[in-house]
């Protein structure tokens, strides 16, 4: 008789604007269901630490005083801010937590995007630049050099995410996926049961057809992050404008329907898929390259309407399953 695998036990928490799940098996180990809870509670902790639309959480007070003192921070929110900052220096300014100002003057902050003016563009490029951050790590505070304000909003998820699982493998916890938004995933451990090998299969969609499954990624206890322009984007002059603007430019950045990265650690994952679509897809394909540890995959249009093209670096055969479609 062909053994089948139970189905997985769900647990669900809103924060951070959307919706976290675990999922784990049932039994595997007793304390799971305990630990899944202990870990969503920990990413609500996280949430009053790093929301800036909490008006007494750290990143609120220190939007509030950062320019004119030094402000005291919990560790976490230290560990998540210096951790941007490193990515921000890795992608050469691609990623930058401070680009929120952007965001808002192309009215995408409110989903309502629209065309500013150079001026507007110029004013607020002066407010970007995490290199105007600060950091005191013997006394845990944080000031800025200039006129800026950070937003965890292209790491924050993956950054609770890996502090979830942290708690989930602490407690005994072998096989289990988290994720947040569904566009931060990590999955430790086998999906199946029955299965020998680990992994959990997670399918790639058409960024603009969603019916459309281009392939699958394989995640053996590794994270996943994909960053795109396909929900959010605005037409001036019958041009398209998304979403993900460019942090050195103040323009939306274009190439890729869609970035995903595989990496150990989901909070990169999150950052570097936002960092490596700034980035455009010839020179994240260097930055890969000379970095084992990051696997890359962007959805590219194709040479005809509603085609799509895959480019790969360091995703083999097992990680990546391509779908056989024809395009």
């Amino acid at each position: 008789m062909q053994r089948v695998d139970p189905i997985w036990l769900e647990f669900s928490r809103r924060a951070m604007a959307c919706q976290f799940d675990v999922l784990l098996h049932p039994g595997r180990p007793e304390q799971g269901p305990q630990a899944a809870v202990e870990a969503l509670e920990l990413v609500e902790w996280l949430e009053q630490l790093l929301s800036v639309y909490i008006p007494t959480s750290d990143l609120s007070r220190l939007n509030a005083r950062g320019q004119e003192t030094w402000v005291d921070v919990s560790l976490p929110t230290l560990d998540m801010l210096k951790l941007g900052y490193a990515i921000y220096e890795q992608t050469q300014g691609c990623f930058d937590m401070t680009a929120a100002r952007l965001s808002e003057v192309w009215g995408f902050s409110s989903r309502q995007g629209r065309m500013p003016t150079a001026e507007q563009i110029a004013e607020s490029l002066a407010q970007v630049g995490s290199r105007y951050l600060e950091f005191d790590d013997s006394a845990r505070r944080v000031r800025f050099k200039g006129s800026v304000a950070v937003n965890p909003g292209g790491i924050g998820k993956g950054y609770a995410i890996d502090q979830a699982v942290g708690i989930l493998q602490d407690r005994g916890v072998e096989d289990f996926a988290i994720h947040g938004g569904k566009s931060s995933v990590s999955a430790f451990g086998r999906q199946l049961l029955a299965q020998r090998e680990p992994g959990w299969k997670i399918a790639v969609r058409h960024p603009e057809q969603s019916e459309r499954i281009l392939g699958t990624l394989v995640l053996k206890n590794r994270s996943l992050g994909t960053s795109g322009p396909a929900n959010q984007f605005f037409y001036f002059k019958g041009e398209r404008y998304g979403h993900i603007i460019d942090p050195r430019t103040g323009w939306p950045a274009r190439g890729a329907l869609s970035v995903s990265i595989i990496h150990p650690s989901a909070a990169w994952a999150d950052a570097l898929a936002t960092g490596l679509y700034v980035m455009g897809i010839e020179q994240a394909l260097e930055f890969c390259t000379s970095r084992p540890e990051v696997g890359y995959l962007a959805v590219a249009p194709g040479r005809r309407i509603g085609e799509a093209e895959i480019i790969t670096c360091n995703l083999d055969e097992q990680t990546w399953i391509a779908a056989d479609t024809g395009s």
